[in-house]
């Protein structure tokens, strides 16, 4: 009985909300606004004051002024000000506060109320349920007036998204008047990153100045052993203690400084729809590859990443890792009118490794090619799977390296995965 009255629900929402006539909404579609039905109601009046009687003539007069005066006041408002928007940073991580500046001018000699700021601040998905807006306060006349607001952005990108305007439709909100102003400097989103606190054990012995430290003779890191003095022994490495003891010198030898490289790339067939569903997966591929850049980038690694079939180099500074980070920001998947392979990456060298970053579509139509030796390869597969029916233990071997499950909270799962998997690394 229950079923069966749910159903009945359902059916009969949907039928209100169906659009049978989609070939009419341009023609209807202005009656959605206020002032819409306002013409309805004068020409009804004025019908009713030219056929029934007289006094529907005032009534099409008062509808009249109103909307006169609720069309002319916004548009005569919206003529005298001018603004313009800053943002206390240029760059922030997603769901950081920013503070944001508006300044507007008032250049006429009476006050302006009920301004909005619009459009710009939000992505699709979030105004799903009305236009999202920031209301202000009462401009003065002839003033130049400074509003503050803080701002978290949820979705990584450029703001603002598109050019934002002040927006009135005081006094009577029948019709709303818009105007654009400048924006001083864009505010760039990077996505936000997942803290790791280990690293997966790998190859690398190509000596550096700067890097992490390899069990191998050097003269930086910790000391690995003692031995006697060889002509050329720098005195300061000359251990003491020992030296007394066996009654010659005996130097110290330390660790030596080495940089591994590693290659990440985000499959560029994975996230290329423009659904809501993809978009999101898209946007967690990205905190994903930001993580694990951001950790191997402060281990001193060589790191390369691979976005749109485009491989970019980090350089081993700060200022590498935020260009990439921009890049990452501005990241839309390139869609094309063909079918294109998909295949793991190719690395440059046995000790490189390379974290493939894809979709559990796309690891599911590959997985049945891939042999032994693309694992011993250093070739590891990150899958973020947006259905929820579908856990790591379920795909058949070769199983991928990290699973994440979309509909459960990633962030954590990156992270016990990320540690376990490089626990077992370590204990190999």
């Amino acid at each position: 009985m229950l079923s069966w009255i749910k159903k009945s629900i359902e059916w009969l929402s949907d039928i209100g909300n169906r659009d049978f006539c989609p070939w009419a909404n341009r023609y209807v579609y202005w009656l959605k606004q206020p002032i819409g039905w306002f013409v309805v109601a004068m020409v009804a009046s004025g019908l009713i004051g030219a056929f029934v009687a007289s006094q529907g003539w005032v009534v099409c007069a008062a509808i009249l002024v109103v909307m006169v005066m609720g069309t002319v006041w916004p548009w005569l408002a919206m003529r005298g000000l001018d603004a313009e928007i800053e943002f206390d940073r240029r760059r922030c991580h997603e769901l950081d506060e920013v503070t944001v500046q508006l300044t507007v001018v008032n250049r006429w000699p009476w006050p302006v109320w009920g301004l909005l700021v619009q459009r710009g601040f939000f992505h699709a998905t979030e105004q799903d349920h009305g236009e999202a807006a920031t209301a202000l306060a009462r401009v003065g006349a002839w003033s130049k007036t400074y509003f503050e607001f803080t701002y978290r952005p949820n979705i990584r990108g450029v703001y603002p998204l598109e050019e934002p305007v002040l927006a009135t439709g005081f006094p009577f909100g029948i019709w709303i008047a818009t105007k654009g102003f400048s924006v001083a400097e864009s505010l760039i989103v990077w996505p936000r990153c997942v803290p790791l606190k280990s690293l997966p054990a790998m190859a690398g012995d190509r000596l550096a100045a700067a890097g992490s430290f390899v069990d191998r003779a050097g003269h930086d890191g910790d000391v690995l052993a003692a031995r006697p003095y060889v002509q050329g022994d720098s005195p300061r490495r000359i251990h003491w203690i020992h030296t007394a003891r066996r009654d010659s010198l005996i130097v110290c030898d330390r660790q030596t400084a080495s940089r591994r490289s590693v290659l990440i790339v985000l499959d560029r067939n994975a996230f290329k729809n423009h659904a809501n569903e993809d978009q999101s997966a898209c946007n967690w591929s990205l905190r994903a590859v930001a993580t694990l850049c951001r950790e191997f980038h402060r281990h001193s690694y060589d790191v390369t990443c691979e976005l749109n079939g485009e491989r970019i180099v980090v350089a081993s500074s700060v200022v590498g890792l935020h260009r990439l980070f921009d890049r990452l920001a501005a990241f839309s998947p390139v869609t094309t009118s063909f079918e294109q392979r998909i295949e793991p990456p190719r690395t440059y060298g046995s000790d490189q490794l390379a974290i493939w970053v894809t979709s559990g579509v796309n690891w599911r139509e590959v997985r049945t090619g891939l042999n032994g030796s693309w694992r011993r390869s250093g070739i590891r597969a990150m899958v973020l799977d947006s259905n929820s029916e579908h856990e790591a233990a379920e795909f058949e071997s070769p199983q991928p390296w990290v699973c994440l499950d979309l509909a459960d909270e990633p962030s954590r799962q990156l992270q016990q995965q990320w540690e376990r998997r490089c626990h077992d690394d370590w204990a190999q």
